[in-house]
């Protein structure tokens, strides 16, 4: 964790004026990203008859990615701070969702005989 914490860093400081341009879109866009991706797998999963357990998982599968390496991957192979941007906001946004997510589908637990359930 510490370790992301310092790559996520370097890449916003090292790239604070094209932040500062296009952050709020960046950001927007993370979101929106990551929330179809909880959409589209939860609904996909549940088009292809699967529980409503199974279609929870599908959906964090689906929309939660590797923020981690898509930064490295950029830095290394695109040899790009711009590029590695986008990966570093939606990282932190994604953990974020993610347990606001999993903390409202806790409370509401599948129901007994799931494969009727929507």
């Amino acid at each position: 964790m510490t370790a992301i914490c310092c790559i996520i860093a370097i890449i916003t400081a090292r790239s604070s004026s094209d932040l500062k341009r296009v952050g709020l879109a960046l950001l927007a866009a993370a979101m929106l990203h990551n929330l179809i991706g909880y959409f589209l797998g939860y609904w996909g999963a549940r088009a292809l008859r699967l529980n409503v357990v199974d279609a929870r998982t599908v959906a964090v599968e689906v929309g939660m990615q590797n923020g981690g390496m898509a930064s490295g991957l950029a830095m290394n192979t695109l040899h790009s701070m711009k590029a590695a941007l986008a990966p570093a906001i939606f990282g932190p946004w994604q953990n974020v969702s993610g347990s606001i997510l999993a903390s409202w589908w806790r409370s509401r637990p599948a129901p007994a005989n799931p494969e009727k359930a929507a």
